[in-house]
């Protein structure tokens, strides 16, 4: 499963995300071993009719036959083109737009929709409000795969629960919400910090004011609010984004801060709603797969570091060029 990818003009953003999904072992086994094929389907308008799901095991079989040190993922790309068409052309694009777009299309194209009635899952909001927390986030979560079921929503789709609350008359409004990223912000301009810092800024306490206050149903009037989020179910396999990007009015910036992670052993037990940090306390997460971005907003150069499974080596993957590295040189 070791192979470099020819870049064809600017695409180290989709080679990187590529290296990262076959780096993905049991996904990549769905794929490889054609398990894929009897879940495609064609009839979903959300899809791609199977061309997106299709295209992407072709290569991936191509990845893990190792019969080649270096694949030009042509077809792959034209594919990709068909359904978005800024991802064409000699232009950088966005890795991480690029990895929820291939991610939701793959999705789209195995994704059981079940159209049967649950009214077993139906209740007005109050309700809903009043349920204990763990048991709302099941339902929640129950609603959205009667809509949205695949491999990619049950190994890496989690659950976040965000918390409003009337500043006047402590009216409180819950709900559940699925994320595929955790999109954290950086909370330093210079310097380095702890990926535990970025996940303490994203589950902070947020007072809404202003043109952001929330409107109460109770108070029927925009109040000053607290926001609380937290997360309320796992995903097998996190992905995490970082937010590079800061904007001040018209102009953008990338942030260069040095974002210091544990390589094994993540944990996420204070980031969890209350009542599931006593049940989840030993869940901890192992680093495997990073993609690098090196260079300013107009330009630049992505990279991507695996680990592979069967050897424990971490492999540096810069477009068609393939080289060991060492746990401790793995950045983000």
């Amino acid at each position: 499963g070791v192979a470099g990818l020819r870049n064809l003009g600017n695409t180290c953003f989709m080679n990187s995300v590529i290296q990262c999904i076959s780096g993905t072992v049991p996904l990549a086994r769905f794929f490889f071993t054609g398990s894929y094929r009897r879940h495609i389907n064609r009839d979903n308008p959300q899809g791609t009719g199977g061309e997106i799901v299709e295209a992407f095991a072709r290569l991936i079989r191509v990845i893990w036959e190792g019969q080649y040190n270096v694949i030009s993922p042509v077809t792959f790309k034209d594919a990709i083109c068909r359904r978005i068409s800024h991802f064409g052309g000699n232009d950088q694009q966005d890795a991480q737009e690029f990895l929820a777009f291939l991610l939701d299309g793959i999705h789209e194209d195995i994704n059981f929709l079940d159209a049967r009635p649950r009214p077993d899952l139906e209740m007005d909001d109050e309700a809903f409000e009043r349920l204990k927390d763990t048991t709302a986030a099941e339902i929640a979560w129950e609603r959205y795969m009667t809509r949205h079921s695949s491999i990619i929503v049950s190994m890496m789709q989690g659950q976040l629960k965000s918390e409003l609350q009337c500043g006047k008359c402590s009216k409180r409004s819950t709900t559940y919400s699925p994320f595929m990223f955790l999109s954290l912000p950086i909370p330093k301009k210079r310097g380095s910090c702890s990926i535990y810092a970025c996940l303490s800024e994203f589950t902070a306490e947020e007072t809404l004011k202003g043109e952001n206050a929330w409107h109460c149903p109770q108070c029927k009037k925009a109040r000053s609010s607290t926001k609380k989020l937290t997360i309320s179910r796992l995903p097998d396999v996190l992905i995490i984004h970082l937010k590079r990007f800061s904007f001040q009015g018209p102009f953008r910036d990338k942030l260069e801060t040095m974002v210091d992670f544990p390589t094994k052993g993540l944990e996420l037990q204070k980031y969890l709603m209350p009542s599931l940090q006593s049940t989840l306390a030993t869940e901890k997460y192992d680093l495997y797969a990073a993609v690098n971005h090196f260079g300013g907003l107009n330009g630049g150069h992505y990279t991507a570091c695996v680990k592979r499974v069967f050897d424990k080596k971490w492999h540096n993957f810069d477009d068609s060029r393939v080289s060991v590295c060492e746990e401790n040189t793995v950045r983000v």
